[in-house]
């Protein structure tokens, strides 16, 4: 830890400035100077920082009759909607994988009647599944909804 001779504090980062013809200038540290540094984190800090903290020459400071609030500058906003409108990387790679999946392995041919029927088969199980599923869903809430009833009036006939 290194003492601020500006102001005293004792701080982890702190930065000491000299003019070209080589005279001292006042030491900075984030308490006397904040604006002159941007937030340091580090991936072991395990704490989410809000924008104006972890970058505070990017905004704005404004006061209200709430107090203090924080504006983006505006060509900082644009800088940040523009990658978000970029993909990411892995995006990227895997709409290249599909498409290299899709020309690879899609079919030019229409069925033959045989694979419809393999089709129409493979369709009926599936949706008599759906229907069990929802049968089997429908009737545990009506078992829970009777269930819910019971306790209700259990507690009333207890109560009076």
């Amino acid at each position: 830890m290194a003492i601020c001779s500006n102001c005293k504090s004792e701080s982890r980062r702190v930065r000491s400035r000299w003019t070209d013809k080589g005279v001292q200038l006042a030491d900075e540290c984030p308490s006397c100077a904040p604006r002159t540094f941007e937030k340091f984190t580090t991936p072991s800090d395990k704490k989410i920082h809000m924008g104006f903290e972890a970058h505070p020459n990017e905004y704005e400071k404004r006061y209200d009759s709430d107090g203090v609030f924080y504006i983006r500058k505006p060509e900082y906003r644009a800088e940040q909607e523009e990658k978000l409108k970029q993909p990411c990387a892995d995006d990227v790679e895997a709409q290249e994988r599909a498409e290299a999946n899709k020309r690879a392995s899609r079919r030019t041919d229409p069925m033959t009647p045989a694979e419809l029927e393999q089709a129409i088969a493979k369709a009926r199980i599936l949706a008599g599944a759906i229907e069990q599923s929802h049968a089997q869903a429908v009737k545990e809430a009506r078992e829970a909804e009777l269930q819910s009833w019971i306790q209700k009036a259990s507690s009333q006939a207890a109560q009076a």
